[in-house]
């Protein structure tokens, strides 16, 4: 006000149902008429005492009316206020009946005050005081013209003072009795622009900046630690914050000269001096629309309806209402699945965020996290059910006796029966909280049970023929009790191992990279290599010499020699990915944050185990009946030309079968690519992308369950789960195609033999 002082007021809507034979009698005094010529069908409106009244398609008479409330004066300032604005509370008429407010004021004598109001109730009168304090700003020495813009953000923390050139003061005034200036920032750097517009979008912590020049921008505060690169090495604050332009626009036609924001979504309208408006997304960037005004001229105001439904502009004193249609500008192709810089965050991300605690939070809609977790669950899965689907069906097709297959294909095509509501549930409430408990011991056991049976195997070479020729047909349940030896071997290495390698407790371990070192890391995927690495140096380089120094040697000393190279090779395998592991430790390579990471009871391990039992029935028939139609004259060729049963087994029947082996594998990855139940219930529904084994995620299907019956039809969110469906749908047709391209191919290579 012209005085210097200030009047803290609240505006609201205030909304009633009436009585109809009070609208009746009021209509009747007024006007000398009935009410029903006035209001007679849904939708009709009239004026009622100092408002409007509206009748509703239930048949009630909705009375409206504005309902405001002004406070005292409060004195600020001997001078004029030439720049006001403040902090809006949260809840209706707060500012009167609530706690306190917050608001910034440019006197005419150029002096910047924050002032904090507060409300104080006498407990003996019930009186309400306004209690003002007022605190001064100091002034910012590089630039000394007035400032032409003065903005408080929406935590009340920051006070922003704009200078036509395009100097921003950033003010810290979380602490009253100290205020500074944090940092001091160029709106239109390289550039003699001058800054004729600058304001909030809704939720008042992106800025809009408009210049002369017709260049439109949206800056924002981002932390400066969280910046993963040196973009902004050169920023300094003093409270470790940044303000950085995240949104640029495309140049209008002229000096930026009016500007209104959406009241629900991020849209934005921008008059141009040219008379031209302009409609963006502040998020995604979207050029929404363009109009002109009819007789040109300077548009002085521009605003979007309270539904985004219209457009008010004025230009030249002449204001028009337009009728808008935007669509869904918050969703683009470019939104769905590229990085996009969101409010408060250091660099553009990829994220899932459908809901939030506040209408004015940024709604996230990047399917990237959901298709990254589809495939993460689809990799884990797959990798600890293909192999032993595929092993087993070899197995029992080539190695075990027709009474053991007929015992053990019924069995596991029984697993096939199991509700994956029930194998989410015992993931869930019953293996989660047991594998958290043991993860050392579990991580162990991926070890030591194949190396156990694999033990067992050449101990069994070892044993006299006679006794082993009369257990033959017995040989698969003698894997019964080595296979519960691996398992308690591990259980009994388990704490050794984590005191060893991971500090004593592998969840501190994995969250904290700067303690220890990442060796136990790296065996978890190093062993797997050296595995590799030293089978193909046994079958080509050790093999040739083997058979050409023990071949006449005989068989009990044969099985011997065999046990210990086996033995032999297994410690040169564990040394040999300990020595790599240091190798890249000593080079700073350390494996938290990439594959393994911070440790979720409800996490891809735990879903990779119960789905990968979920797909065991489906590949292990499929690879079991495509192993059973190869012709039995190839077995027996091979076998009379001297083959044994292994090397029949992988150079003639499983080449012959390829075909139905992939077609098997590529069945159980749709059928893992579209599991619900057990991901929902196991997996976390956390939307992120990363490869973590020890957290969770969210696929696409996981998603659409969980969210449709919830999302508002027609809207963003609603029209983005369906187009999720329609990925989902997409990835699956393509995997199917390449598997049905590759499947043709081992097929005609298969007629071949």
């Amino acid at each position: 006000m012209n005085d210097g002082s200030v009047r803290i007021g609240n505006v609201e809507f205030k909304t009633t149902f009436v009585d109809p034979i009070e609208i009746k009698n009021w209509f009747v005094d007024q006007t000398g008429s009935t009410s029903g010529k006035h209001l007679s069908h849904p939708g009709d409106t009239a004026i009622y005492q100092d408002g409007v009244v509206q009748m509703t398609p239930q048949g009630q008479y909705r009375a409206q009316e504005i309902d405001w409330a002004l406070g005292e004066p409060i004195a600020v300032s001997d001078s004029p206020i030439v720049l006001l604005d403040h902090l809006p509370q949260a809840s209706a008429r707060s500012s009167l009946g609530g706690k306190s407010t917050t608001f910034t004021a440019l006197t005419g004598d150029d002096q910047l005050k924050l002032g904090v109001v507060s409300e104080k109730k006498s407990l003996l009168s019930g009186k309400v005081k306004l209690d003002a304090k007022f605190y001064d700003l100091p002034a910012a020495t590089e630039d000394n013209s007035v400032p032409k813009f003065i903005l408080i953000d929406d935590l009340g923390n920051n006070v922003l003072a704009v200078k036509p050139s395009g100097q921003l003061s950033r003010y810290d005034i979380r602490d009253k009795a100290n205020i500074s200036i944090a940092e001091t920032v160029d709106l239109v750097p390289d550039s003699d622009a001058q800054v004729t517009l600058c304001n909030w979008i809704l939720g008042r912590e992106t800025l809009f900046v408009g210049d002369s020049e017709g260049n439109c921008s949206g800056w924002f505060q981002i932390r400066l630690s969280d910046r993963s690169d040196d973009t902004f090495a050169d920023r300094k604050s003093s409270d470790g914050f940044a303000l950085v332009r995240a949104h640029a626009f495309p140049q209008g036609p002229g000096a930026v000269s009016a500007f209104g924001a959406s009241s629900r979504s991020r849209m934005f309208i921008v008059g141009y001096a040219t008379g031209q408006c302009s409609l963006f997304h502040m998020t995604t960037e979207k050029h929404v629309a363009d109009l002109q005004v009819p007789d040109g001229g300077v548009v002085q105001l521009a605003r979007i309806a309270p539904r985004d439904d219209g457009l008010f502009i004025e230009a030249d004193g002449k204001i028009a209402h337009y009728a808008l249609s935007p669509g869904f500008p918050d969703i683009t192709l470019a939104s769905l699945f590229l990085p996009v810089w969101y409010e408060g965050y250091a660099e553009p991300l990829n994220m899932w965020q459908s809901s939030s605690s506040k209408t004015e939070d940024e709604l996230k809609f990047s399917l990237y996290p959901l298709i990254s977790g589809t495939f993460k669950a689809t990799f884990y899965s797959m990798l600890f059910g293909a192999p032993l689907a595929l092993l087993a069906a070899v197995y029992t097709s080539e190695f075990s006796t027709r009474r053991t297959r007929m015992l053990v294909k019924p069995t596991v095509e029984m697993m096939a029966s199991l509700p994956s509501v029930v194998l989410g549930f015992l993931a869930a409430l019953v293996f989660a909280p047991v594998v958290e408990e043991v993860v050392p011991a579990c991580l162990a056991a991926v070890f030591t049970v194949p190396f156990v049976i694999l033990l067992g195997a050449f101990i069994w070479q070892v044993m006299p023929q006679s006794f082993t020729l009369r257990l033959q047909p017995y040989r698969l349940w003698f894997l019964s009790p080595v296979l519960c030896l691996g398992i308690y071997l591990a259980y009994w290495l388990g704490p050794s191992i984590e005191q060893w390698l991971f500090l004593g407790n592998i969840k501190f371990w994995l969250v904290h990279p700067e303690q220890g070192s990442g060796v136990g890391g790296w065996l978890l995927i190093l062993i797997p290599f050296s595995a590799l690495v030293t089978f193909v140096l046994d079958v080509y380089v050790l093999n040739s010499f083997w058979r050409g120094s023990v071949a006449k040697a005989p068989r009990f000393t044969f099985s011997l020699l065999s046990l210990g190279k086996f033995l032999l090779l297994s410690l040169f395998t564990f040394a040999l990915a300990y020595a790599l592991g240091t190798l890249f430790d000593l080079a700073g390579w350390d494996p938290r944050g990439t594959y393994i990471g911070e440790f979720d009871q409800r996490n891809s391990l735990i879903v990779g185990f119960v789905m990968g039992f979920a797909v065991i029935p489906i590949i292990y028939t499929l690879a079991d009946d495509a192993l059973s139609t190869v012709p039995s004259h190839l077995r027996s060729a091979s076998l009379g030309c001297g083959a044994t049963h292994w090397q029949t087994t992988v150079r003639v029947v499983i080449p012959t079968a390829m075909s139905g082996l992939f077609s098997a594998l590529m069945i159980g990855l749709g059928r893992v690519a579209g599991e619900t139940m057990i991901v929902l219930m196991a997996g976390g529904n956390t939307p992120i992308e990363d490869w973590n084994i020890f957290n969770g995620f969210r696929t696409l299907s996981t998603n659409i369950a969980i969210e449709l019956p919830e999302a508002v039809q027609g809207s963003s969110h609603y029209r983005v789960l369906f187009l999720s469906a329609l990925v989902l749908f997409m990835l699956t047709f393509l995997i199917n195609t390449v598997a049905e391209v590759v499947r043709l191919y081992f097929r005609r290579r298969a007629y071949q033999l």
